[in-house]
Formats: C-alpha cells, sequence, structure tokens
C-alpha cells in the first residue's frame, strides 16, 4: 500500500543546482558562503558542488545530469558553451561572460580603481603605476578604469608593459578592452597569465627601478602583487618606503605569505554570492531579469606592511601624520598635534591641505573612521563599546561621523560581514 502520510506528501521538491566555482582562493570560498547563506535563509537546495580549476571543463558524467539552474564562475569560452548546453537558468559570477538565458555579476572595477588612488593619496603617494596581465579580462577594466581616474584627478600613473606585448596601436592610442558578454570570445586564462608573471620578473624588476619613487603600484590582483613585491625586492628597492603595492582579492594565504604582507582590496564576493543566488532564484521562478550584469563594489581595504608608510618628503608634516595616525583614537585635538611638531597652527593647517588636500582635523576623523570600520567588520562590539574605543562621546556621535565620511550607516556597513 502507497504511504500517504503527512510527512512524505508536505516535503517540497528541492531545486537541483550545480555550482561551478573554485574553492581554492578566497574569492570562490566566498561566493560559496554567499549562496549558504541565502539557503540558510530561503531554503535548502540541492547542490552539486564540483571541486576545480578556473579553465577545467565540466566533467562528461555531469553533462549527463539534469539540474534546474546553474551558478558558475566562467573563465573560458568552452565553459561557457558546457553550461549552455544545460539549458536552464544560469548566473555568472566572474563577469565575462553573460550567458543567453541568465545574468552575470562581477566586483567593481572602477570602485576598485578609486579606492587604490584614495589609499595612495592618503598616503602622500604622488607618483601611481598598475601591474597586471594584459588581456585578461578584470585586469585590462582595473587598468583602464585606474589609468583614467588618474589622469581626471591630475594624477601623475603608467602601466607597466612587457616588452612585446604592449596594447597600444600605432599611434600610441590604447586599443579597447573586449567588452564583457559571451560573443566576444574567449578571453586569456588566468592562471596562464599568472604563472607568466612569474617568469618576467627580470623586466619588471628593472621597469620598477627606472620608476620615479615613491612609487605607489595597483595590481591587478593578490598574485600579480606578490610578483611586484617580489620584483622589488630583487631590485633592492625598499617596500614601502621607495615602492608601495596593493593587491584586490585580499586572500589572506596570498597577502600573508608575500614579503612583506601584502595589502589588498577585499571584494564583497559574500554578497556577489548571495545576490547571485536570489538571482538565479527568481530566474527559476520564471521572472525576467532587469539587468543582465550587475556590478558589486568591494567591500574594504586591508591595510598590510606593503603599503603601511606615508611618502611625504616634509619630514615634520610627516611626523604630524605620523602623531596622529598613532593617537586619533586616544581623542586628541589638533592642539596636540601642534605640540608634537615645529609647526604653527596656520603652517600645520596649510600644508595638510598643500600636500594631503585635507585639514589635520579631517585626518584625525579619517583614522577613527577606518579603525570603525575594521571594529565593525571583524568584531561584535556594540555601537557603544566601538564609540568608547575611538573616543567619541557618545554612539550617535560616531553614528553621525560616520555617515558623513562612509555615506551608510555603522549598522547597513556591519551586515556586509556578519550576513545578510
Amino acid at each position: 500500500m502507497k504511504n500517504t502520510s503527512p510527512q512524505t506528501e508536505d516535503i517540497p521538491e528541492m531545486p537541483h543546482v550545480l555550482l561551478l566555482i573554485e574553492s581554492s582562493r578566497a574569492y570562490g570560498r566566498n561566493c560559496l558562503m554567499g549562496i549558504a547563506s541565502f539557503m540558510r535563509a530561503h531554503g535548502p537546495w540541492h547542490v552539486l558542488h564540483l571541486e576545480r580549476g578556473l579553465q577545467e571543463d565540466i566533467p562528461d558524467v555531469v553533462k549527463r545530469q539534469t539540474f534546474d539552474g546553474v551558478i558558475a564562475r566562467i573563465e573560458t569560452q568552452m565553459i561557457a558553451d558546457s553550461v549552455r548546453q544545460f539549458g536552464v537558468p544560469t548566473v555568472d559570477l566572474r563577469g565575462a561572460f553573460i550567458p543567453d538565458s541568465g545574468v552575470a555579476l562581477n566586483t567593481d572595477s572602477k570602485a576598485c580603481a578609486e579606492m587604490a588612488i584614495e589609499h595612495f593619496q592618503q598616503r602622500g603617494f604622488r607618483e601611481l603605476a598598475f601591474c597586471g596581465y594584459d588581456g585578461i579580462d578584470f585586469s585590462d577594466e582595473r587598468r583602464d578604469a585606474f589609468l583614467r581616474i588618474c589622469k581626471e584627478k591630475g594624477v601623475n600613473a603608467r602601466d607597466y608593459q612587457p616588452a612585446g606585448n604592449s596594447s597600444e596601436d600605432s599611434t600610441g592610442s590604447r586599443k579597447p578592452p573586449q567588452s564583457p558578454g559571451i560573443s566576444v570570445g574567449e578571453p586569456a586564462g588566468t592562471l596562464s597569465s599568472e604563472l607568466g608573471g612569474e617568469l618576467d620578473d627580470l623586466e619588471l624588476e628593472q621597469w620598477l627601478k627606472d620608476q620615479p619613487k615613491p612609487l605607489g603600484v595597483f595590481a591587478c590582483n593578490d598574485m600579480r602583487g606578490r610578483q611586484v613585491l617580489i620584483a622589488a625586492r630583487r631590485a633592492r628597492l625598499k617596500v614601502p618606503d621607495q615602492v608601495a603595492v596593493l593587491g584586490v582579492d585580499d586572500d589572506e594565504v596570498i597577502c600573508d605569505l608575500a614579503n612583506p604582507p601584502l595589502t589588498s582590496i577585499e571584494p564583497d564576493a559574500h554578497r556577489i554570492g548571495f545576490e547571485g543566488a536570489t538571482a538565479l532564484a527568481e530566474l527559476m521562478s520564471g521572472a525576467t531579469p532587469k539587468q543582465k550584469r550587475t556590478l558589486i563594489p568591494p567591500s574594504r581595504l586591508c591595510v598590510r606592511m606593503s603599503t603601511d608608510v606615508m611618502a611625504i618628503e616634509d619630514t615634520d608634516l610627516a611626523a604630524a601624520v605620523q602623531y596622529i595616525r598613532s593617537n586619533a583614537c586616544d581623542g586628541i585635538g589638533v592642539e596636540d598635534v601642534l605640540r608634537a611638531t615645529a609647526y604653527s597652527r596656520a603652517t600645520l593647517e596649510r600644508r595638510f591641505r598643500q600636500i594631503l588636500s585635507r585639514t589635520p582635523r579631517e585626518e584625525i576623523e579619517r583614522v577613527r573612521i577606518d579603525r570603525v570600520r575594521m571594529l565593525l567588520a571583524e568584531t561584535t562590539y556594540s555601537l557603544e563599546q566601538i564609540a568608547h574605543m575611538v573616543s567619541y562621546k557618545t554612539s550617535a556621535h560616531l553614528v553621525t561621523a560616520f555617515r558623513r565620511t562612509v555615506d551608510c550607516t555603522p549598522g547597513q556597513y556591519r551586515r556586509r560581514f556578519h550576513g545578510n
């Protein structure tokens, strides 16, 4: 006799979802955690997660299975074609290929470039450079955004191009990068470009020697940042005093094993995973996507020793900035800074505006808010506790200062790191 008990009748059939996302690096792992957060909040899926390299095709045994949806980080045209054969709603979390029957999400390259430039400028760097992998889509996007914004701001900036690998045409103009989309062809392989970067360090070493110092280098990702650090060390350049280096991805394994540890921009990969899962759920329910490609800004910049310096020739100003960095959270004011330097107040204000484009008071608040960001992201302390730790009189004062600087509330900022 057929069992018709409520226990069996009430069990809904779960969507069967294929996850083609690498877990070998922090970006992919955080995307997966974002998907897991969505499933905890909205109900489980039956998922098949393949442990694979970025450029590996889908195994034949998997191609023969049936799925209701796919979430992937599509690296090559071959993988894009294989995913298309499933004929189901698809969400890509890499951004190079926009699925015909789905959407793509990616980290906002312009926002990364703006964050890198702001970081270097806050530390007094006037000479900036980009070092990436020519022909890799995300690297080209970050390079073009970085150089464009530097030009708009009047900042001196240059781009490392290995000999024989220039992307400029005969007139000296840079060729435009390929537009993301499944019809534009296969992008160069990330892993093969990273391997190539290990082999051209002598050329990169000489290029670093030839650049004006101090130099701030924005690398397209953490692997490229680590390679720049190796080349700088071989060139006997002091890091971060002569060459400061900043990467993207904030992969702790790569960053902390670098010498010195690498400052890096942390993408909001958890949010990308969560919103990607949200988009797939809507697609599987028959909804039409409002837009085919969504860009997500990075979460924050994690400062490590590779940029932990003030590139300021004026020794008195450098001393004032260092005093603020060391004591801002202890409740100091401008009068305290004056006592720590040989400047008059008028000179101090003028030199800060000339070199750093902000006042001493604004620098004090910037350092305090940076500390608040770290505490919000890495602890569960209450706003009252954090306000006390950074010398705001009340949590309300902290909230006002935070919104003025970050353009969101502390609660909204914290939710980026502690679940949606």
